[in-house]
């Protein structure tokens, strides 16, 4: 029996309001759901990605999720250590909060406990690598420091990514390079269906949690 499991992640917006984000939104769904399947196989768990934008719209999901009685999780960035999860989790009562899970502590500190992740991604966007001889396991804002305890993950990643690597483009028919800025919505929709997901579920016990909880539902159904 296939269980069919919705999972609600915040996450998709446009940083410019100007550009259509319909494909940002399917690399989105395709990331995730390639990240999860590494453990929750299709052949047991039809999973529905399902990205809703900013945290603002977390109660109604959970509203929704009350009234169509399905099987649902919601992921959330947590924007703080992993101390305040009572606080935020009880924002959401009266309601199953047993159904919220975070990205501790945003959706970036995953992508920074996998740097050779991020080399991988520089690569297959054609990128140009600086500083070749430098290790960005080495840099200051993450050396030595569990991917949880990480401050600001997003900022910290777009600091990255200047520093080691620049795009080209072309302007009035001339080559420019420009350091490689950061996008949520495009860049780390990429940089997710990258990820190896037990590399994850070892480094953050949320998403240990989430795969738990989702796996558990199989033995319900």
């Amino acid at each position: 029996m296939v269980i069919n499991v919705t999972i609600y992640i915040e996450g998709v917006y446009s940083e410019n309001p100007s550009v259509l984000t319909v494909d940002n939104t399917a690399v989105f769904r395709e990331s995730f759901h390639k990240l999860l399947s590494q453990r929750l196989s299709p052949a047991d768990f039809n999973l529905i990605i399902q990205p809703f934008g900013t945290i603002t719209q977390t109660r109604n999901r959970l509203v929704f999720i009350e009234e169509q009685q399905s099987n649902a999780a919601i992921l959330i960035d947590l924007d703080g250590p992993t101390e305040i999860i009572p606080e935020r989790l009880a924002r959401y009562q009266p309601f199953d909060t047993t159904r919220i899970f975070f990205m501790v502590q945003e959706m970036e500190a995953w992508i920074l406990s996998q740097v050779d992740k991020i080399e991988e991604f520089g690569k297959s966007e054609g990128l140009t690598r600086k500083k070749q001889e430098q290790d960005i396991r080495s840099n200051p804002l993450i050396r030595n420091r569990h991917p949880e305890e990480i401050e600001r993950p997003s900022e910290k990643l777009e600091t990255i990514l200047c520093q080691y690597f620049e795009e080209v483009k072309i302007v009035r028919g001339k080559q420019k390079r420009k350091n490689k800025k950061y996008s949520k919505a495009k860049d780390g929709a990429k940089l997710i269906g990258l990820l190896n997901l037990e590399g994850l579920i070892h480094d953050f016990k949320e998403v240990e949690r989430l795969i738990d909880y989702i796996e558990s539902i199989e033995v319900e159904g």
